[in-house]
């Protein structure tokens, strides 16, 4: 299987604060992005068993971790170490910790940084899930550990653009647009049910639930919803009053309009609406971020560099599609809706979280209408995308090195 090296960050910063969970004596500074103690009049904390967890982390395309590194700052007094932070890591279910063979289930031992560094690749990937929980502990009250981040390398077998269009955008659309259309019908016979199957749509509408149901002959302006419940597997309505025979009745229904990926005609049928098609797709304002990443094995010194990624914006033209032109603006309408109430969309494959922008909103002064089916399109913009497409580099740090001459000076790592 072909894998590329890709880096997941697990910062312990401001803008990540809902998804931690501190313990009741950590604190996370703010203004500095990182956890320690809580200091107290009489200084920190010098318990046991203080930590921090992170969000699960899910990106579904990893089938391996890979490397380990943690960014901290572990003061020191009069020469001696008196700070630490150790760690165990879950896979969404459990706590785990390495006993010197194998990772097993527990909630009191604590693995050192370098511990997992050497081992993480025998941490199980099948849940493609990942968490962080950090121990933060001194024994000297006048100082605390501090945590920054954990950058995690990991193997993934990502398509980058297939990961954004079709498990990102095409899945999106298809769980959350959900327009409400109309359908009246003279009843048939007086009662409190209906029967949809003796009442067949025009359009072969998704039909997902009925969200309400009115009188229109005795209540022509919708006041009362006689709406009660249906029935998916036997399309059977049912409703909280009689209606009489010959009395029209005002559906309101919830579909599901079918999506899909093209930039061929044909799929533009009438047997396909109502419809959402993403036809072009975009890279635009592209260009490599200035820096590289890398995660390093403090222990071992081995290490790998993902070379700086490009970046830039996804932009997707929208076509809809309806074969009622009422359908076609509730369709636009839903769309714009999801677009405003999430303004992030997470990669599947990543795990992380992307702007949405709609750019060209609908505008009734573009529509079209191609024989019977109403058209219209829109823009839509995934924000600053990665395509790490690099290949990644071996590295290994420096642990040590001699300045000598007239000064002379040991540095170590």
């Amino acid at each position: 299987m072909r894998t590329r090296k890709i880096i997941k960050h697990f910062d312990f910063a401001e803008a990540n604060r809902p998804r931690l969970t501190l313990h009741a004596k950590v604190r996370l500074d703010p203004t500095r992005d990182r956890v320690l103690l809580k200091e107290t009049l009489a200084g920190f904390s010098t318990d046991n068993d203080l930590c921090v967890k992170s969000w699960i982390a899910h990106p579904e395309s990893a089938r391996q971790w890979a490397g380990f590194q943690a960014d901290v700052v572990l003061p020191q007094v009069d020469g001696a170490q008196v700070t630490s932070i150790k760690f165990r890591l879950g896979d969404g279910t459990n706590e785990r910790y390495w006993n010197g063979t194998t990772w097993v289930t527990s909630t009191t031992l604590w693995n050192t940084e370098a511990e997992v560094a050497n081992n993480i690749a025998s941490f199980a990937a099948t849940s493609r899930k990942l968490q962080i929980i950090a121990n933060l502990k001194t024994t000297d009250a006048s100082v605390s550990p501090e945590l920054i981040r954990v950058r995690v390398l990991y193997l993934s077998d990502i398509e980058f653009q297939e990961d954004y269009i079709y498990r990102l955008l095409v899945r999106e659309l298809r769980d959350n647009v959900r327009p409400i259309a109309d359908y009246p019908i003279k009843l048939a016979a007086t009662g409190t049910t209906v029967d949809l199957d003796n009442y067949p749509l025009e359009t072969p509408y998704n039909l997902v639930s009925i969200d309400a149901v009115f009188n229109h002959t005795d209540d022509p302006t919708h006041l009362v919803d006689l709406f009660s419940s249906y029935v998916p597997s036997t399309k059977v309505i049912t409703l909280n009053t009689s209606v009489e025979a010959n009395k029209t009745l005002w559906i309101q229904f919830v579909f599901a309009p079918e999506v899909a990926v093209t930039t061929s005609s044909e799929y533009h049928e009438v047997a396909k609406t109502p419809a959402i098609i993403l036809e072009d797709v975009n890279l635009v304002r592209a260009s490599e971020v200035g820096w590289d990443d890398s995660v390093i094995n403090k222990d071992s010194g081995h290490g790998w560099k993902i070379p700086s990624p490009l970046r830039g914006d996804l932009e997707v033209s929208v076509l809809l599609l309806a074969d009622k032109g009422l359908d076609l603006h509730k369709m636009a309408d839903e769309v714009k809706r999801f677009c405003l109430n999430n303004p992030l969309v997470r990669s599947p494959g990543l795990d992380e979280e992307y702007r949405l922008w709609l750019v060209d909103e609908f505008d009734m002064a573009n529509l079209l209408r191609l024989g019977d089916v109403h058209t219209a399109r829109m823009n839509l913009r995934l924000v600053n995308v990665m395509f790490a497409l690099k290949e990644a580099v071996e590295i290994h740090a420096v642990k040590r090195f001699n300045l000598t001459g007239e000064m002379s000076a040991i540095v170590e790592s």
